[in-house]
């Protein structure tokens, strides 16, 4: 009996939690279309143009967040994102955030 809960150990251990946080995904936002929710998305988007060959902390620039919000990459080659968020203030702590980690030189992985 003991055998079989060690492989159970192993099991559940190899499983990795990926906190999401309000990270919408393309499918979320097709659920939601119509809704308030979207609405308020549209009207809190900013554009974000990241240096080349650069790649971007995303979880350090979006922590804080309460609502929710989605990263959409508008043109790769040249590292362009737009950001959606459902609550103002959410936009305000990003652009904190980023001015943050510009100061600690940690925009970037």
């Amino acid at each position: 009996m003991n055998h079989h809960l060690g492989l159970q150990f192993i099991m559940i251990s190899s499983v990795k939690i990926i906190k999401n946080a309000g990270s919408l995904s393309e499918s979320d936002l097709v659920l939601l279309a119509g809704t308030d929710i979207i609405l308020n998305m549209l009207r809190n988007r900013i554009l974000v143009l990241v240096e080349k060959k650069q790649v971007c902390d995303w979880s350090k620039l979006t922590e804080g967040m309460i609502g929710f919000y989605y990263i959409r990459t508008i043109d790769l080659k040249s590292n362009l994102f737009q950001l959606w968020f459902e609550l103002p203030t959410d936009l305000e702590t990003f652009e904190k955030n980023l001015t943050m980690a510009k100061i600690a030189g940690t925009v970037y992985e």
